[in-house]
């Protein structure tokens, strides 16, 4: 009976695996060094389990790639029946996508590839949001349908243009009665790059990471791909709109070496958003860990230095100042020797905004009043996401300056923040939350650096972050009055 009882258990456990196991769909460790600057391979469903980091990326396409290839192949041995959709947003800067696969079909049960072009006309700059779905039936009722959304963020660039006008791609239907995988594909070309990828992607580790946990036990961890295990750690963080909240459909991307890649001429410069391309999008990155804007992203790209931008202190102070009547102080957040920090509000024409104030006590020195309008003005006259600059400044009493900036009422000092989250006095941010902050300052410095412009004193201190944990680099003004403790240990 025993014996009976051991042989139906080790009977269930190999069916186990076919129990489970019935898809694949990934792209190769070619794809993503491609796209991503990675040496692995991606997986969306492996064996039967659907990655949801993985189908949450918006992976961005830069300018110069146009074909987009995908691996899949249904496992027990049976062709899966799917229905694939594309959707897009044209603008004008692109043609329909083509896919060399019918939209009906069936997946082959073999490791095969289909690809996808998106052929930029090179009429206009543009960035085009490409949704693909991909909707698979399961060969059973012990299994689950799988329904993949594939989102790629494509770069389309004022005369570079992607159009074939040969039938490279052309669309082709699939018919699972002609053919043992279901799937015809185009002949040559297609067929040699499915065989390349398959020798690449046999040496190749996978990024995967199965499920996901509460935010309070949310641990990026390093196991989303196998070269964490090596000397060069590779963390994915997420990029929803650098600051947004990891709720909404964002990005995943590695921060790496800012390597930029000309095209055109020069401009002046522009706040960096996403409905402008300038002049310079990222190449292919230095090393294996690079650094992509994606999605909802602001796009760090080059632009020239603003040379007409005042630098003098006073000459900044003129042309911010404000009567003090539009000021009002309210909340004393921070305190320090000489200086102060306050919540308050200030009167913009007809409309009132919540705003921090930088000043300084009665019985700050002359000196002390002009080092924090000194360092306080640093940033004057700068326009990114990441970077918190004055926006209003009053010195009518010339001991007692007051630097406004823009900030929401739930806005913190990062520091304080942190601070806070370790004594529990608030949630501790997720892994991956940490390192999106981490990125935003990235992002912010990258800007800085573009104008040629060094911070020299970057820490939890000198950012703000706000409740969707959107953050903002800030100057060091009154840094060395509200946090002695931290250039006592530095020696400074």
């Amino acid at each position: 009976m025993a014996a009976k009882i051991l042989v139906i258990a080790w009977a269930a456990w190999l069916a186990l695996p076919l129990a489970t196991s019935h898809l694949n769909v990934l792209i190769s460790q070619a794809e993503v060094m491609k796209l991503l600057g990675l040496d692995a391979e991606l997986y969306y469903v492996r064996e039967g389990v659907v990655n949801k980091y993985a189908t949450g990326f918006t992976v961005p396409v830069p300018a110069h790639i146009a074909d987009l290839e995908f691996m899949w192949q249904a496992l027990g041995g049976r062709p899966l029946p799917y229905v694939m959709g594309v959707d897009y947003e044209s603008r004008g800067a692109m043609l329909p996508p083509q896919v060399n696969i019918s939209e009906r079909g069936f997946v082959p049960t073999t490791l095969q590839t289909f690809r996808v072009r998106l052929p930029c006309t090179g009429t206009r700059s543009a960035e085009i949001l490409v949704t693909m779905q991909l909707n698979i039936s399961a060969p059973d009722r012990a299994h689950k349908d799988v329904r993949l959304i594939f989102k790629r963020n494509k770069i389309c660039l004022k005369g570079l243009s992607t159009v074939v006008t040969h039938n490279e791609t052309a669309r082709l239907a699939g018919d699972a009665s002609q053919t043992s995988s279901g799937v015809l594909f185009a002949a040559g070309g297609c067929a040699a790059a499915a065989l390349a990828l398959l020798t690449a992607a046999a040496a190749a580790g996978t990024l995967y990471k199965r499920g996901s946990k509460a935010r309070h036990h949310d641990s990026i961890h390093t196991s989303y791909t196998t070269a964490a295990y090596g000397s060069h750690q590779n963390v994915l963080l997420r990029l929803d709109t650098l600051g947004r909240p990891p709720s909404s459909t964002g990005s995943y991307a590695t921060i790496a070496s800012l390597h930029k890649f000309p095209f055109g001429s020069r401009r002046s410069p522009s706040p960096y958003a996403t409905t402008h391309i300038g002049e310079h999008v990222y190449a292919k990155p230095e090393s294996r860990v690079s650094y992509y804007a994606a999605s909802n992203l602001t796009h760090v790209s080059q632009q020239t230095i603003t040379k007409d931008r005042i630098t003098d202190p006073a000459e900044q102070l003129r042309l911010l100042t404000t009567p003090r009547s539009n000021i009002r102080l309210e909340i004393l957040v921070h305190e320090g020797t000489f200086g102060r920090v306050y919540k308050g509000v200030f009167k913009r024409g007809d409309t009132y905004e919540e705003v921090v104030v930088k000043t300084v006590t009665d019985a700050a020195s002359a000196m002390q009043a002009a080092l924090l309008v000194a360092e306080g003005l640093r940033l004057y006259s700068l326009v990114h996401t990441n970077v918190l600059t004055p926006m209003a400044a009053c010195a009518e009493e010339a001991r007692k300056p007051l630097l406004v900036y823009c900030c929401p009422s739930h806005s913190s000092n990062l520091k304080r923040f942190l601070t806070s989250c370790r004594l529990g006095h608030q949630a501790a941010p997720a892994t991956r939350e940490l390192v999106d902050l981490g990125a935003q300052v990235a992002c912010g410095l990258a800007y800085l650096h573009v104008q040629r412009l060094v911070h020299a004193d970057i820490a939890a201190r000198n950012c703000v972050v706000d409740e969707k944990l959107r953050l903002k680099v800030t100057d060091n003004g009154l840094s060395r009055d509200l946090f002695p403790d931290d250039y006592h240990c530095l020696g400074q």
